[in-house]
């Protein structure tokens, strides 16, 4: 069996087309590079395998960001898109990989802090340091209570304890 050839360059013929114009039927043979250069074949931006590839990270990252837990606090990535708040010091280099997204969204493109910070003295600095760690530890407490009660249907307990979780994160105090 002998291979068809082009018909505009004689390379071998990898693009087979047959036309029928009004009852008359053509067929034309080319190869790749005569196909694309008469219209009859446009050529992807992105050749299969690269597609594939992004495609698959893209997919590995969602999956990643559903699974991806603090081991300090507890808090999912889940957990942060439906509240916007993170749980402790540790989600920043959790979810770092996901979190620059969305701090360039809110910076409108700054991803470091560019305004004022408060002048803490020494005194204040240190009293605000252990009530913000007594708040994250009583916040990852709650939490570890909070999946317990669920794992045990306790679910008038879990409301309560997710009540009390909310309103440590949005007071910054005791609920």
């Amino acid at each position: 069996m002998s291979q068809t050839r082009c018909q505009r360059c004689n390379k071998p013929a990898t693009v087979h087309l047959t036309e029928i114009t009004q009852g008359t039927r053509i067929e034309v043979h080319l190869c790749d590079q005569c196909a694309a250069e008469s219209g009859y074949i446009q050529q992807a931006h992105l050749p299969l395998g690269e597609m594939l590839n992004e495609f698959l990270q893209s997919a590995a990252l969602v999956s990643d960001k559903t699974t991806l837990r603090c081991p300090d606090c507890g808090m999912t990535w889940q957990e942060f898109k439906d509240t916007g708040l993170l749980g402790c010091a540790k989600d920043y280099e959790i979810f770092a990989k996901h979190l620059s997204g969305v701090i360039e969204n809110a910076q409108r493109g700054a991803t470091h802090h560019t305004g004022k910070a408060p002048t803490l003295t020494p005194e204040t600095s240190d009293d605000a340091a252990s009530a913000i760690k007594l708040r994250q530890a009583e916040i990852k407490r709650l939490r570890r209570e909070l999946a317990k009660a669920v794992a045990h249907e306790s679910y008038e307990d879990a409301a309560r304890l997710r009540d009390q979780i909310k309103g440590l994160e949005a007071t910054g105090g005791p609920a």
